[in-house]
Order: C-alpha cells, then sequence, then structure tokens
C-alpha cells in the first residue's frame, strides 16, 4: 500500500477547491485575468503610482469580488476566488513579501525629521491649540494610540470587524 504523505493530500485538495471556485471562468480565462493582473500591478509600480507591489490590492480585491458577485457568485465565493487571483498575480509579478501591518499606515512612511505642518489634531480634527504638534489634548493622544495598539494586535477577524465599523 503506497502512502502519500500528509502534505499531498492537503495540496490536491486545496487545488481542487480552487478549481471548484474558479467554476466558470475555465483555465484559460483565469490564467489570463492573472497575467493581466501582474502586468498592471506591476506598470503601476514601476510607473511609481504605488509605493509597492502591494499598492493596488484593496482596489483591485474590491473590483474583482464585486464583478463576480455581479455575475452570480455569493460574496464569499467571490472572495475566495479574488485571494486566489490577486496571490497568483502577485507572485507573478514578483511580491515576495507582504508588508506588515505596521508598514502599511502612513506613520511608516513619514521618515523622521520630516516636516509636516499640521492645523488640526489628528484624531478629532479640531484646531491645534498654541504649542500642540499633533493631539489637541493629551485625552486624544491617548485615545489615538490605544486604538492603534488594537489594530496593530487584533487577529484577522477582529481587525476586519474594526475596519468595517469605520466605514
Amino acid at each position: 500500500m503506497l502512502m502519500v504523505p500528509p502534505k499531498s493530500i492537503s495540496a490536491k485538495r486545496d487545488r481542487k477547491e480552487r478549481d471548484a471556485r474558479r467554476g466558470r471562468s475555465g483555465e484559460g480565462r483565469y490564467n489570463g485575468l492573472v497575467k493581466e493582473l501582474a502586468r498592471v500591478i506591476r506598470l503601476a509600480f514601476e510607473a511609481g503610482a504605488t509605493g509597492s507591489l502591494w499598492g493596488l490590492e484593496g482596489p483591485l480585491r474590491a473590483g474583482i469580488r464585486s464583478d463576480l458577485c455581479l455575475q452570480g457568485r455569493t460574496w464569499e465565493t467571490a472572495d475566495l476566488m479574488t485571494r486566489d487571483v490577486l496571490a497568483d498575480a502577485f507572485r507573478l509579478a514578483g511580491a515576495r513579501m507582504r508588508p506588515t501591518w505596521n508598514e502599511g499606515q502612513p506613520e511608516w512612511v513619514i521618515h523622521e525629521g520630516l516636516l509636516i505642518e499640521r492645523t488640526r489634531c489628528a484624531r478629532c480634527h479640531g484646531p491645534l491649540p498654541e504649542g500642540r504638534k499633533k493631539f489637541c489634548s493629551d485625552l486624544c493622544a491617548k485615545n489615538y494610540h490605544s486604538r492603534l495598539s488594537d489594530y496593530r494586535y487584533a487577529d484577522e477577524d477582529r481587525a476586519i470587524k474594526m475596519a468595517t465599523r469605520l466605514i
């Protein structure tokens, strides 16, 4: 009796699930979409329109998922298929390491020594009192940093709930 390693079974099952989600689109159409997305991702990055190869992930994911839903797929199936398409496209475009959550935040790309003149509080957007550089009060500063900490240490499901509550 031939024993198949569990990893092979898992990979085969994952491939079957992905192919089932692909459904009507077929392998040729799927691969064409992946190649076109990879070209667009690479082009946008090389043109300086995005700061990394991952810069278009949000809009692309939302747009593809929306189109798939309009074609009659459920939101969950559309989201899973979109995830697969974009994963293959990013791999083809040469994106190797996904940025961390912190690297995706505006504070990460503002380099030390860069002066940003603020006139409004970063949390409540009220006018900044004289002598204050980012927050109008200690309460706003504490609340802002507490919320950032909550985002940083949230698991994926909790982070999604927190983000969608802001919309």
